[in-house]
């Protein structure tokens, strides 16, 4: 297990270089370049707004959507002040386990990741928002290095399937962001969310979110339900589609 520390950080390959403020002509030109080619601008600019807070972001992670936001905001109406630990399940650039423990949804958290750039990231935001005394950030494949229990628990993760959902992604999202946060395999997607959410009941002691696909979300609550979980629902987006998973387990 590989926890992530200040140390391990490189300040020049996080800065924000690419503000229009400090950038010659050359590096304009680049930008320029780029966002004809259709480079996302949060990813030239390297910065995404979310939930009241400006987050470093760069091609190693997701760009925090509205749907996400959504989901944050409902949990901190829920939970504020409510709250413990918290634990986010491939959290990226951190978006959603900093906007919850910034707004007062748990008095510590730990943020996980299959990818080590990706908590570099993390790390970036966590000392941008001053809250390195609060959240720890560690190198796992989902729960495999996690050890004890949470009070909430949240997940944004890769949800798509790489075949028969990919024709409706964006070509956008499809070329610039992560595959590894975005599908999963076709033959392996049933496989992978019984096991996951395996893993999330044996490390929950109260209420567990997840983000996912409109199409899956109905299968996926009938198997958290045959795994014991309570209280299992799929909640809708502010556009009324089916986005969210929201479900309980007390040890």
């Amino acid at each position: 297990m590989k926890e992530i520390s200040q140390k391990k950080i490189n300040d020049k390959n996080l800065n924000l270089h690419s503000e229009l403020g400090a950038v010659s002509q050359d590096e304009l030109e680049v930008l320029k370049d780029s966002f004809i080619e259709g480079v996302p601008f949060q990813y030239l600019l390297n910065k995404a707004d979310f939930y009241y807070s400006e987050f470093f972001v760069d091609p190693s992670v997701l760009i925090p959507r509205s749907e996400t936001e959504y989901l944050v905001d409902l949990i901190v109406k829920r939970h504020k002040g409510k709250i413990e630990r918290v634990l986010d399940v491939g959290t990226g650039s951190g978006a959603i386990l900093l906007s919850l423990i910034k707004h007062g949804v748990g008095q510590s958290g730990l943020g996980v990741d299959i990818s080590f750039r990706a908590l570099e990231v993390a790390l970036s935001n966590t000392k941008r928002l001053h809250l390195e005394d609060q959240v720890r950030l560690i190198n796992s494949d989902r729960l495999n290095n996690v050890e004890g229990t949470f009070d909430l628990i949240v997940s944004n993760p890769p949800y798509i399937k790489s075949q028969s959902h990919r024709e409706l992604v964006h070509p956008k999202v499809n070329q610039f962001e992560p595959h590894e946060a975005l599908y999963l395999p076709d033959d392996f997607y049933t496989f992978w969310f019984e096991d996951f959410f395996g893993e999330i009941r044996s490390h929950l002691a109260g209420m567990f979110y997840m983000e996912g696909h409109e199409l899956e979300l109905d299968a996926q609550a009938e198997i958290m339900t045959k795994l014991g979980f309570k209280n299992v629902e799929v909640l809708r987006d502010l556009s009324g589609c089916k986005r969210y998973l929201e479900a309980s387990f007390h040890q």
